[in-house]
């Protein structure tokens, strides 16, 4: 599997972002709304906590740590997958998946309007989730709501991309909003893969306020 080139790229910038510049801690409050084989679009949104440490923030070129924890989730009742089985498919049609996130930023800022900075941030990290149906039991382990044999790991790569603005005050004090995608490499944030109507990976669009 080759390594994505983002995450290499991310890694040179970690060892160019060099010198001692301000360093901001962010502590915040975000939102988030899931897209894949239960809906086609971002509808239902759910909380996010979130704590960063921004370095170099006065440079152009800057980089930030950043962990978060919160949950989403998505329902279709009517959802089905007919492949002309018997005895036929039995995917979840509700889930709850609570999320963590360990992941670097590397943010470009763009230009600066009355001491707003607007940037473009890039990033890869580490997305743990765990799916859960309505009675919080966890979809893991529940072989008949996947395909035969099926299995998939609670761990998976993710690689964020999302614009921002911040505002900082002359007491080093500030306030921030950022809005982007967190394009994870799993299929299985909502437990369907095999049994799921659309190609492709799941989504989350993601916000924060800090």
């Amino acid at each position: 599997m080759k390594v994505p080139i983002s995450i290499l790229i991310l890694l040179l910038a970690v060892n160019l972002l060099h010198g001692q510049s301000r360093k901001l801690v962010s502590i915040g409050l975000g939102a988030n709304s899931y897209r894949g084989d239960l809906t086609n679009k971002f509808e239902k949104w759910s909380n996010t906590f979130h704590l960063g440490i921004k370095l170099n923030a006065d440079k152009k070129l800057n980089g930030n740590f950043n962990i978060a924890a919160g949950f989403i989730t998505g329902e279709n009742l009517n959802y089905a997958f007919d492949n002309g089985e018997l005895p036929e498919p039995s995917p979840n049609r509700f889930f709850r998946t609570p999320i963590f996130m360990l992941n670097y930023e590397l943010n470009y800022n763009l230009f600066e309007w009355k001491k707003i900075r607007f940037y473009l941030s890039q990033g890869a990290g580490l997305l743990r989730i765990n799916p859960q149906d309505q009675f919080f039991e966890d979809l893991q382990d529940q072989p008949e709501t996947r395909a035969p044999n099926e299995t998939f790991s609670n761990v998976t790569l993710m690689l964020p991309t999302q614009l921002g603005l911040i505002y900082l005050f002359r007491n080093n004090f500030g306030l921030s909003f950022q809005v982007g995608t967190l394009n994870s490499l799993t299929d299985y944030l909502d437990n369907i893969g095999d049994w799921g109507a659309k190609k492709g990976v799941d989504n989350v669009l993601a916000t924060r306020f800090s």
